[in-house]
């Protein structure tokens, strides 16, 4: 995979929690850390630290928002 298309999956879990609805935000940043999951890996399997972070940044961000997942 292509460090735009780890970042297209990055921006799609973004996506999943901006728009997720209150019922639907605990399944929406499950679906986010399954993507940034994917992401991660990826990212690591092509030596890019800088989408590493990224992802890492996300992750850390979900936890502040107390988004169960």
């Amino acid at each position: 995979m292509e460090a735009r298309e780890i970042f297209d999956l990055i921006l799609k879990a973004d996506d999943a929690i901006k728009y997720a609805t209150e019922e639907k935000a605990a399944a929406r940043a499950r679906q986010a850390r399954t993507l940034l999951a994917e992401a991660r890996r990826e990212a690591e399997a092509i030596g890019n630290q800088g989408l590493i972070d990224q992802v890492d940044r996300r992750l850390a961000d979900l936890e502040a928002l107390g988004l169960e997942g």
